[in-house]
């Protein structure tokens, strides 16, 4: 019976050894099993993060389909304006070629690729825009010489209108006292102009000359002042219409403004007769408003290039 209860003893306390193991073993479960739970939960929020992650990325990528879509779109348009704008500057260097064909203006370059380029082509305007600049000029200074010729012709015809008018008076006095002279040689009666200054010059002509040959001699002196009196001034008359047109445009200087100082006069009036002639020459000459125009568009067209 002792060994039965001593067996039953160690049986025992075996059995208390086993519980509190497992009571330690539940102990250290439920202290886990919280650490557990709170791990448990932060991987959640970590998950649901995630997830959130992953929408935006997906909503990123789905954009930037979209934008690769886009830009390949634009990059087929670009691709096919460039095509057509480099169509469209073949076609206008062509045409540009032929309108400088017209001006006599070659290209020098002996490369055809070089010869084709927009920038030899402006520089070749510019050259003639600038040598039809200095014609321009040089007409102006001719025009203004030949206002001074004509203003000295004018007041040389009115002198000789003047004098024309002196004549005629003279002569038709004269063909009166010759028709006096006539009828009172007829009649028998003595000359009544005997006491009048120039009555016996017209006697001596009378006794010497016949009346049909004065008559005729009057005649062709009156044609020889008619003949002086006429004046070619069709051709000189240009700078006074233009002057009138100047006026007419209602024109004004540089130094009406508020901005040109008015001790600048000069250099200010040397300008305003330079625009003044350029303008004229442009009315006058349309292949030079043409080549302006060609120089204007093959501006802004390189400027726009660049930009």
């Amino acid at each position: 019976l002792e060994k039965m209860l001593q067996e039953k003893e160690f049986a025992l306390k075996s059995l208390e050894v086993s519980r509190t193991k497992a009571l330690t073993k539940l102990a250290t479960t439920v202290d886990k099993f919280d650490e557990l739970h709170s791990l448990s939960e932060s991987l959640l929020a970590e998950v649901e993060n995630l997830q959130s992650q992953l929408q935006e990325r997906d909503s990123e990528i789905s954009f930037l389909r979209q934008e690769i879509t886009r830009s390949t779109n634009e990059l087929l348009t670009t691709e096919e304006s460039n095509k057509k704008y480099s169509s469209q500057i073949n076609d206008f260097t062509k045409w540009l070629e032929t309108a400088l064909l017209q001006f006599s203006v070659h290209c020098d370059s002996t490369n055809d690729y070089e010869c084709t380029q927009v920038p030899v082509y402006m520089d070749m305007l510019e050259k003639k825009i600038g040598s039809l600049i200095s014609e321009s000029d040089e007409l102006r200074v001719t025009l203004q010489s030949k206002d001074s010729l004509l203003q000295a012709e004018r007041t040389r015809m009115e002198e000789l209108l003047r004098k024309s008018e002196a004549l005629e008076s003279s002569l038709s006095q004269k063909d009166s006292q010759i028709g006096l002279l006539r009828r009172d040689r007829t009649s028998g009666q003595p000359s009544r102009f005997i006491n009048l200054p120039g009555t016996s010059e017209i006697e001596q002509v009378n006794e010497k000359v016949s009346p049909a040959a004065v008559v005729t001699q009057i005649r062709g002196a009156r044609k020889v002042n008619t003949d002086q009196v006429a004046i070619d001034v069709e051709v000189k008359d240009k700078p006074l219409d233009d002057e009138d047109d100047d006026k007419a445009h209602g024109f004004k200087s540089l130094t009406m403004s508020h901005i040109v100082p008015k001790f600048t006069r000069p250099i200010s009036d040397r300008i305003d007769g330079m625009w003044v002639s350029g303008d004229r020459l442009l009315m006058r000459q349309p292949t030079l408003r043409l080549g302006v125009l060609l120089y204007w568009i093959v501006l802004h067209a390189l400027l726009a290039s660049f930009i």
